[in-house]
């Protein structure tokens, strides 16, 4: 038996040299897959190179999941604060048309209209002016407010009291108030551009503070507003009423 021969039968029968050699000496693998694979269908340590390269970049490229969970929130943000369609809805049953530019009442109506003195016609007035919030901003809607009262004998007087204490916005700072009175009834009218559910307690508290400041009985609260920031304006203004306070809500 031959050298070669000999080698062949100890290699066989020992396989675990054989992985020791080509562990030792991994090239050997390499030039073995040479002989029988055509050259040109080996990766060069350059294809090995770029292909490193390739697989990084798009690494950099992808996605993280922080990335998507940072986009989900970005999107969620972004539909709390589009309006809705029902929000849009709302938004134009209080936008004045030019049919209601035109029924704007004159001075002489204003007489005529101030002839009752209770708390119907105050609600009246109120809602009147409400319906053309659209034309008007807060101060020239206040300021037409408390002309037509007056044309109609109420007393109306704006009022600021500081709240030491921070009973009414949790930190101390000056209350405003729009206090009507007629005949000895004392009614807080709170005028907002809109109302949040949130709202009413610190309305409440307007009133309880005042009512201590000045020793002096609210009789009413209304609440004049032209749109009720909720899915659900109906029972902001149950629970209003719950609390004493009456919503003047034009739309509805």
């Amino acid at each position: 038996m031959s050298l070669e021969e000999e080698i062949k039968k100890v290699l066989l029968n020992n396989p675990s040299i054989l992985v020791d050699v080509l562990t030792a000496k991994p090239e050997i693998v390499y030039q073995v897959l040479a002989r029988i694979t055509p050259w040109q269908n080996l990766a060069t340590k350059q294809d090995i190179e770029r292909l490193d390269r390739t697989i990084n970049e798009i690494k950099n490229t992808m996605a993280t999941k922080q990335d998507i969970e940072r986009l989900d929130k970005e999107i969620e943000e972004t539909k709390k604060i589009m309006a809705t369609k029902q929000e849009l809805e709302e938004i134009k049953n209080v936008m004045a048309t030019k049919e209601d530019l035109k029924g704007m009442a004159t001075k002489e109506d204003l007489k005529t209209m101030a002839t009752k003195e209770d708390l119907k016609r105050l609600e009246t007035i109120i809602t009147g002016l409400g319906a053309r919030w659209g034309i008007m901003n807060e101060d020239s809607f206040r300021q037409g407010i408390g002309e037509l009262l007056s044309n109609s004998g109420w007393k109306v007087s704006r009022e600021v009291l500081y709240d030491r204490s921070g009973y009414v916005y949790d930190e101390p700072s000056d209350v405003e108030y729009d206090i009507v009175i007629k005949d000895g009834s004392v009614i807080l009218v709170e005028i907002t551009s809109s109302l949040k559910r949130g709202d009413l307690p610190t309305i409440k508290r307007k009133k309880e503070f005042y009512e201590k400041v000045k020793n002096i009985k609210v009789n009413l609260v209304y609440v004049v507003t032209p749109f009720i920031h909720d899915r659900y304006p109906e029972r902001v203004k149950a629970m209003a009423k719950d609390m004493g306070i009456e919503i003047i809500y034009p739309s509805s």
